[in-house]
């Protein structure tokens, strides 16, 4: 399920990024350009965090940004930003993975986010998503990733 929600033109790397602000702005770019989502979507993203706090950082390294569907959501997506050096979304919360998901209700995206949160369960795995250099890399690493933990 999470390969669906997440494709290989929706992975995205770069070399570092000057704030939370902006990571999330990059990495929920081609949910946008794919007009999966708003710019206001992005905007609301932002705004949650400034209002509640780093709660997006889910595990060390690891930042899923998003918003309630009602704030600019067209079509369920996920993409993902993978930094070679971390942002911080708080003094002590270097990250480098940022998976912004976009969803189009409460549920019909859960089982991909249980996928996702599989993955991120194993740190070697984040470190290896981490190492990764070119997107075609990192997009096989998670379909290796997910088709391992279905298959167990």
């Amino acid at each position: 399920m999470l390969t669906k929600l997440l494709t290989k033109d929706c992975i995205q790397l770069a070399n570092f990024v000057h704030s939370w602000k902006e990571a999330i702005q990059l990495a929920a770019s081609p949910l946008l350009q794919y007009n999966k989502i708003e710019q206001r979507y992005i905007e609301a993203m932002i705004q949650s965090i400034e209002q509640y706090g780093p709660y997006v950082v889910i595990t060390p390294k690891v930042a899923i940004p998003h918003a309630r569907p009602t704030d600019g959501v067209y079509e369920q997506g996920m993409s993902l930003l993978c930094l070679e050096n971390p942002v911080f979304f708080s003094p002590n919360q270097p990250v480098y993975l940022i998976f912004v998901l976009a969803a189009i209700d409460n549920m019909s995206h859960l089982q991909a986010l249980a996928d996702l949160i599989v993955v991120l369960q194993n740190p070697d795995q984040i470190d290896d998503l981490i190492a990764c250099q070119h997107q075609d890399t990192l997009w096989e690493k998670i379909k290796q990733y997910t088709t391992k933990e279905s298959t167990e």
